[in-house]
C-alpha cells in the first residue's frame, strides 16, 4: 500500500469532509454532543464524576476526543479537531457566562448542595438520590477527619463532589456513629 505526505489531506481530512459545509456540520454536532454529555454528567451525579464539575468533566471529554482524533485517524483534519476544540471551548465560556447572568440557570444546571448530614444524624433519603452511598459518605467524613458523626451538625454533598462539613463546638458534640471501619 503506497502512502504519500499530503498536506491538504492532513489539513483538511478526506475529500468527502474538506467541503465548508461539513465544518458548519462539525459545529452543529459538537454543541449537540456538548449539551448531551453535560446531561449526561449531570445525571450520573457529583459523585460518579468525581472532583471536578459536570462541565470541567465535559471539557476535558471533548477537547481530549477532538485532540486525538486528527492525531490518530487520516481521513480527519486538524482544522475539524481545532474546530472542535474552538467551538467546545466557546461553548464552556458562553455557559460561564450565562451562569454569571443568571443565578437561576446556574443552579438548575449544577443543583443544589445535598444536606446528608444533619444534627449528628446521616439523612438516608438523602442518600437514596443515587448521587451518593453511605460507604462514600463515610469515606468523605473521615477525609475531613470527622471520627464520630455526633461530630458533625451539618454535611452537605457539594455539586462538585466535596462533601462540606460544619462541626459542632467541641462542648456540644454528641455521641454518634463512628466514621473509622471496625477491623
Amino acid at each position: 500500500m503506497e502512502y504519500s505526505f499530503d498536506l491538504t489531506r492532513i489539513l483538511l481530512g478526506s475529500i468527502e469532509t474538506a467541503h465548508p459545509v461539513f465544518y458548519l456540520e462539525v459545529i452543529l454536532r459538537t454543541i449537540v454532543m456538548y449539551l448531551y454529555t453535560i446531561f449526561l454528567a449531570r445525571m450520573v451525579g457529583q459523585g460518579g464524576i468525581g472532583q471536578i464539575g459536570p462541565f470541567e468533566f465535559v471539557l476535558v471529554i471533548a477537547v481530549g476526543s477532538a485532540a486525538g482524533d486528527p492525531m490518530f485517524y487520516p481521513d480527519v483534519g486538524l482544522l475539524q479537531g481545532l474546530l472542535v476544540i474552538t467551538v467546545v471551548i466557546v461553548l464552556h465560556r458562553a455557559t460561564g457566562y450565562l451562569f454569571q447572568r443568571h443565578k437561576s440557570l446556574e443552579l438548575t444546571v449544577e443543583g443544589d448542595p445535598l444536606l446528608v448530614v444533619s444534627e449528628g444524624r446521616i439523612r438516608e433519603e438523602a442518600l437514596g438520590s443515587g448521587t451518593l452511598t453511605e460507604r462514600e459518605l463515610m469515606a468523605l467524613l473521615r477525609l475531613n477527619g470527622v471520627r464520630n458523626i455526633g461530630e458533625v451538625e451539618r454535611a452537605f454533598f457539594e455539586p462538585n463532589g466535596r462533601l462540606s462539613v460544619f462541626r459542632y463546638p467541641a462542648r456540644s458534640r454528641r455521641k454518634g456513629r463512628a466514621t473509622i471501619p471496625s477491623g
